[in-house]
C-alpha cells in the first residue's frame, strides 16, 4: 500500500534525523516510538482504516453493517446533497458527544461513524464518482429499509 509506505518513510526520516544528531540509542528509539505514536500516525491510521472499509465493497457486511442505515437515510440525494447532509450530522454528534463527556457518557460510536462517512463521501466527489453515488448507496443500505420508502 503506498500510504503504508509513505507512514514508514515518514518514520524512517525521523529516525534518521536523530541519528544525523548523533544521538543516544534511547534517544533515536524514543524518536522512532515517538513518530509512530505521534498525530501523523493518528490520522494516517484513520485514513488508512478508511482505504479498508472501501476495499471491502459495498456489498460486505461490515461495510453493510456500520454504514447501512445512513446510507438508507442518504438514498435519493446527490453527493454534494449527502456531503452537506453528513456535515450537518457529524456537527450535531459532535456536540452531543462534548455535553455527554461533561456527563462522563460519551459514546463514540455514532461519531466515529460519521466521522468515516465524512472522508469517503469526500473521497468519491474527489475521484469523480458522483454517477456511482447511487448505486453505491443503495448496495450499502441495501437490508434497510430507506425512511422515505417507511412513510
Amino acid at each position: 500500500m503506498i500510504r503504508q509506505e509513505r507512514e514508514q518513510r515518514r518514520i524512517g526520516r525521523a529516525v534518521a534525523a536523530a541519528r544525523r544528531e548523533r544521538a543516544p540509542p534511547m534517544a533515536v528509539a524514543l524518536a522512532q516510538i515517538g513518530a509512530a505514536f505521534d498525530e501523523a500516525a493518528v490520522i494516517h491510521g484513520f485514513k488508512l482504516r478508511i482505504e479498508r472499509v472501501i476495499a471491502l465493497g459495498p456489498d460486505h457486511a461490515a461495510v453493510q453493517a456500520r454504514y447501512g442505515v445512513r446510507a438508507a437515510m442518504l438514498e435519493g440525494l446527490t453527493l454534494d446533497a449527502a456531503i452537506a447532509r453528513v456535515e450537518r450530522w457529524w456537527r450535531a454528534e459532535r456536540k452531543a458527544f462534548q455535553i455527554a463527556r461533561v456527563f462522563g457518557s460519551a459514546p463514540r460510536l455514532s461519531l466515529d461513524v460519521l466521522s468515516e462517512l465524512r472522508l469517503m463521501l469526500r473521497l468519491m466527489r474527489r475521484q469523480s464518482l458522483q454517477a456511482d453515488f447511487a448505486t453505491i448507496c443503495a448496495a450499502v443500505a441495501r437490508d434497510f429499509a430507506s425512511p422515505a420508502a417507511a412513510g
